[in-house]
C-alpha cells in the first residue's frame, strides 16, 4: 500500500469545507436569515452562523479536543485570520459551537445525500468540551506546529 502524504493546504481545506456545508445547507433546505441558521432573538450575529460551522468542522477534522485549543492555535495562525477576519472571543466561539452543533449534526445526513455515501465525512460524535477554560496541549502553541491528529499544515 502506497504511504499517503500527510501534508495538506491548509487554504484549500478550509474553501473545501465551506464550500461542502454551502451545499449541505442547501441540500437540507436550510436557509441563513440575517447571518442565523437558526432562528433566536437579537440582531444579526457579527460572525456568521456558516463561518462558525465552517470552524466546528475544522476543529473536528483538524483533531482538536477543546474549544480552547482549537481557538488558541486559530488565533495564532496568520492565514486563519485573513480567512476569518471577524472573529468571536473564546467563550463566544465555545458558546456558539455549541449552540450549532445539533444543526451540524443533521447535516452529516446531508452530507451522505449528496456524496451517495453511507456515513458522513465527519460524524459529529467526537466528543469535544465546550468548557473555555479548557487547556490547550503544547500542539496548540504554534501556528507550524502538528495538528493533534498528526497531520502537518503548510501555510
Amino acid at each position: 500500500m502506497p504511504k499517503i502524504e500527510e501534508r495538506f493546504d491548509l487554504e484549500d481545506l478550509v474553501i473545501t469545507v465551506y464550500a461542502a456545508l454551502d451545499d449541505a445547507l442547501a441540500e437540507a433546505g436550510i436557509t441563513a436569515r440575517k447571518g442565523k441558521l437558526l432562528a433566536r432573538p437579537g440582531p444579526p450575529p457579527e460572525v456568521d452562523d456558516r463561518e462558525v460551522l465552517c470552524l466546528a468542522v475544522l476543529q473536528e477534522l483538524l483533531g482538536f479536543e477543546s474549544d480552547h485549543g482549537f481557538y488558541t492555535w486559530f488565533e495564532a495562525n496568520a492565514l486563519m485570520r485573513r480567512l476569518f477576519p471577524r472573529r468571536l472571543s473564546r467563550p463566544n466561539w465555545a458558546d456558539r459551537r455549541a449552540l450549532l452543533t445539533p444543526l451540524l449534526q443533521r447535516l452529516s445526513q446531508a452530507f451522505c445525500a449528496l456524496d451517495g455515501e453511507e456515513a458522513p465525512p465527519f460524524s459529529s460524535s467526537t466528543p469535544i468540551r465546550s468548557t473555555s477554560a479548557a487547556r490547550s496541549g503544547p500542539e496548540a502553541s504554534s501556528a507550524s506546529a502538528a495538528l493533534p491528529n498528526g497531520a502537518i499544515v503548510r501555510p
